[in-house]
């Protein structure tokens, strides 16, 4: 049985290894701290050496452009058979003894990692974990010095970070949607929110599809004062662009309705003249690239998710 899965734009022969990562859809830019790998373990028992998942994202110019995932057979200790940790992440010790074991894959996660620096929400737990299996097995090849700890930089959990950004907290305690969150947090924490491979989150929805919501006309431009009845609002004469899947506001067309009522005006497209973006889950990587664009220059887009806006909105 197979545990193993390995994400990226790369992966078009499952035959396959390793490949070299097809050519990216933007520039490389001169910003390094958006170049890393965020990693998360998930244990069996207290012990450091009783990993049964490993969850790692990989991220280059702010863009999520591979991921990996693996079930590990823990190294066992006293308290194992009682499986203490089952219900945090739902891995059962039948399921995890199928798996190879952190040495059999460690190749596999060396060569994931590489030189890049890794992110991960409080390295006392996660470097601790990956430190003692590899002086378990004596293995070496990872540099865990380079270390980015978001747990240290916010001083919050990884729920309240999920509440601090809009990120919905549905797949806590697996290791890849983990690992994908402390990305998204530290991305935030740079001022770059992330820019999913082909707008796709693992565990997101297809925002191509989504960005194909089209947004009736008579919903799109402003209306005459006469017809606002709440001028005092954020959305009062803003030229907005909408992106992506919104929880309270599944319908597109009646988000943009409830913004024109406002006194705001919908566009399709990023310009000189935008002065929002609204970000949903999913959201649309080029609008948020040429915001970043705009935003270098000097122009002043205001980003929001849902949960900063959603309270404005009647």
């Amino acid at each position: 049985m197979e545990f193993k899965f390995i994400f990226g734009r790369e992966e078009k022969d499952q035959d396959q290894k390793y490949a070299l990562e097809a050519p990216r859809r933007r520039p490389m830019n001169d910003d390094d701290r958006d170049d890393f790998v965020a990693i998360d373990f998930e244990t069996m028992t207290h012990r450091r050496t009783s990993a049964c998942a490993i969850g790692m994202v990989k991220v280059i110019d702010a863009e999520i452009v591979k991921q990996y995932y693996s079930i590990i057979n823990p190294v066992r200790d006293e308290n194992t058979d009682k499986e203490p940790n089952l219900t945090i992440h739902g891995i059962d010790l039948a399921t995890a003894e199928k798996a190879d074991t952190f040495a059999e894959i460690f190749e596999e996660i060396r060569h994931f990692i590489g030189q890049w620096p890794i992110v991960c929400h409080n390295k006392n737990t996660d470097i601790a974990i990956l430190n003692s299996l590899m002086e378990y097995y004596g293995l070496e090849g990872i540099d865990t010095s380079k270390v980015i700890c978001t747990y240290e930089l916010t001083g919050k959990s990884l729920s309240e970070c999920c509440k601090q950004y809009g990120i919905k907290e549905d797949r806590h305690h697996n290791a890849l949607w983990d690992a994908e969150t402390c990305a998204r947090i530290y991305l935030e924490l740079i001022g770059k929110p992330v820019i999913f491979k082909g707008g796709t989150s693992v565990f997101g929805k297809d925002s191509a599809k989504l960005e194909k919501k089209k947004i009736d006309s008579s919903n799109r431009k402003r209306l005459d004062d006469a017809e606002i009845e709440n001028k005092d609002n954020i959305f009062y004469n803003a030229t907005i662009v909408i992106t992506g899947d919104f929880e309270k506001f599944p319908n597109r067309d009646e988000l943009a309705a409830k913004l024109q009522s406002l006194g705001a005006r919908i566009t399709s497209s990023i310009s000189r003249k935008t002065t929002h973006l609204l970000v949903g889950e999913g959201a649309g990587p080029r609008k948020l690239e040429r915001v970043r664009e705009l935003q270098d220059d000097g122009y002043e887009i205001i980003i929001l998710r849902e949960h900063e806006f959603a309270h404005i909105i009647p």
